[in-house]
């Protein structure tokens, strides 16, 4: 009996697990794989090497900030080892780590510190773009020493082993301890004797206290940091100037440097510029927005230079002044330092036409086919790429290579471009063609301008609309669509009316012009080749887009962005774009296939 009950007690398990086994799989939740990792944290990797680490443990320990390097996260550390941290004490006169204060060793901590995982592959020779928690800016760069590069931070410690990935994070390991800026712009440059004469207008003008802040309280954060461009007394002095009140007597002229009208706070204003901007921010930049209303300074990166307000205006190339590298990328507190080699001061420039010719620009220039004898199609991209620093287009990755994206140099029997090219650009609906182009102009000095797009007129172009500073500061769309399908007269004025008196001005109360200098225009003893009547004599059109306010002198980007026409197989022929005075004169000069200028008779 009791068998038998052992055999049913048996069964009925069975019975159980069966029905057991049956819900479970019928009721299965999907599962998940935990995955962990044997990496250890920040903490972990320097307690696994206390001989090289030891030291800057018990520094994370004072601070209190050995929780969250514990922790998971997202931190890169540049930890000194042994051998810097104990000179470091000794330069502060502490015997041991525990006689640093819980602040100051915070503070090393934080300084050493970055709230991401920064490789050395996203160095730069410059400023990293991640912030430490300090609240100040690392530089990084390189060394080489015996024939072995390095990178180098803070223009003082060696990287002696980088990118070493733990559980949260990257630790770098540094042969100094890195010591943050600890007085403000303004101390920096009073605590200098090179720049007393500077310091003297910093105090008279006001600047003086608005870059001698604590970044911590600052409300205005685009003021947290600041970037300034000094002239040394020597160099002030090469430039005539004995002595601080010469200095003062030549640029202030209201009596009250404080006065935002007085030239001299205009000047120190004009070497002040909001944000930390390293050398290479300076040589990746085209300008600098200076605190001087609507007034930039140029920058320009020439062998191994950085000029600043070198430019070249109207075809005249303007000398600039040199930034003084052993005496730039000086941090402060709350900034940068620069000085240059001799003094420079806001220029003043009457507002000028500008005539722009499209395939006159520096890559092409240096092209050999470029113009003369040689002349030949020129392509612009390549590789994807636009190779001129000064165009852009919306996304060449979705363009037909194929397409005829090139400067061309034709000869045409009834269309006379100016200086006998122009650009040939293959935009239009098609998926596989451009939508927009840009274009950096020339130099523009604020003021109004009237801007013509000058082109040949093609059956299947498309219609543009025309914007300046598209998507950056100043953006501005101009009223009149353009529209390269349209001829000359398209204005109203016909073949048979061309010569009259009237049809100059009727052409340009609709928005048209000539661009060309035509049979009847005359310089010296050349002529020009444009029809006056008969066939092709509307081909070559100048269109109003409209008037931009240009709000800073400096170069501008214009953007054609089509809105309608054009088809899978259109072209459009872009010769110049004219930006001139609105109480200037529209309609002169001309130009013809020599580049020859012709003025109104």
């Amino acid at each position: 009996m009791k068998n038998n009950l052992n055999v049913r007690n048996i069964i009925i398990l069975m019975v159980i697990l069966a029905f057991t086994f049956v819900f479970i799989n019928a009721c299965k939740r999907e599962s998940y794989t935990l995955a962990t990792t044997d990496d250890v944290n920040i903490t972990g990797y320097l307690d696994r090497y206390p001989d090289q680490f030891s030291l800057m443990k018990q520094i994370i320990d004072r601070s209190g900030t050995t929780g969250f390097l514990a922790a998971y996260g997202k931190y890169t550390l540049f930890t000194p080892n042994n051998t810097a941290i104990t000179a470091w004490l000794k330069d502060k006169g502490k015997a041991a780590v525990a006689d640093l204060t819980v602040d100051e060793a915070k503070d090393m901590v934080k300084f050493h510190l970055l709230p991401d995982t920064v490789a050395t592959n996203r160095f730069t020779d410059g400023k990293l773009a991640q912030i430490t928690l300090y609240g100040q800016y690392l530089q990084t760069g390189a060394i080489n020493e015996g024939g072995t590069s390095s990178y180098i931070v803070n223009k003082l410690a060696k990287i002696t082993k980088s990118n070493i990935r733990v559980g949260n994070g990257i630790i770098h390991v540094l042969d100094h301890v890195l010591n943050p800026a600890t007085l403000s712009l303004a101390k920096t440059i009073e605590a200098n004797a090179r720049y007393s004469f500077f310091t003297q207008a910093l105090k008279e003008t006001g600047f003086y206290d608005s870059l001698n802040v604590n970044t911590t309280t600052l409300k205005d954060t685009t003021r947290r940091f600041q970037t300034i461009i000094l002239e040394s007394d020597s160099a002030l002095k090469a430039a005539g100037f004995s002595s601080y009140s010469s200095f003062k007597s030549r640029y202030s002229k209201t009596g009250n440097p404080q006065n935002h009208a007085d030239s001299l706070w205009l000047y120190m204003a004009y070497h002040i510029s909001t944000g930390p901007t390293y050398t290479p921010d300076i040589i990746s930049s085209s300008a600098l927005y200076t605190l001087a209303p609507k007034e930039i300074v140029t920058t320009k990166f020439s062998g191994q230079s950085i000029l600043l307000n070198e430019d070249e205006f109207n075809g005249i190339v303007e000398p600039g002044v040199e930034l003084n590298r052993t005496y730039s990328d000086v941090t402060a507190s709350n900034g940068v330092q620069h000085e240059v080699k001799k003094p420079f001061s806001i220029k003043v420039r009457v507002q000028t036409a500008v005539y722009f010719d499209v395939a006159d620009q520096p890559e092409l220039r240096s092209n050999p086919k470029w113009r003369g004898a040689a002349a030949a199609t020129i392509p612009l991209y390549a590789n994807g790429l636009s190779i001129l620093s000064g165009m852009l287009f919306n996304d060449l990755s979705k363009i037909n290579q194929a397409e005829n994206y090139e400067t061309v140099v034709v000869p045409n029997a009834t269309r006379k471009y100016n200086s006998n090219d122009y650009f040939n650009l293959s935009m239009g609906a098609n998926v596989l063609r451009a939508q927009w182009i840009e274009l950096k102009t020339p130099m523009l000095v604020k003021g109004k301008y009237k801007i013509w797009i000058c082109y040949a007129q093609n059956g299947s172009a498309p219609l543009f609309q025309v914007g300046v500073d598209v998507g950056r500061p100043g953006e501005q769309t101009l009223p009149n669509l353009v529209d390269f399908r349209q001829l000359l007269s398209s204005s109203g004025v016909t073949s048979a009316n061309s010569t009259l008196p009237s049809a100059d001005p009727l052409m340009l109360t609709n928005g048209f012009k000539r661009y060309m200098a035509t049979t009847a225009d005359v310089s010296g003893t050349l002529k020009g080749e444009q029809q006056v009547t008969g066939t092709g004599w509307d081909q070559m059109v100048g269109r109003l887009a409209g008037t931009a306010d240009i709000q800073t002198t400096d170069r501008h980007w214009i953007r054609l962005s089509i809105v309608g026409g054009g088809n899978s197989s259109s072209v459009t022929w872009l010769d110049m774009i004219h930006f001139i005075p609105v109480d200037a004169d529209q309609n002169y000069p001309r130009f013809s296939t020599s580049g020859t200028k012709f003025n109104r008779p």
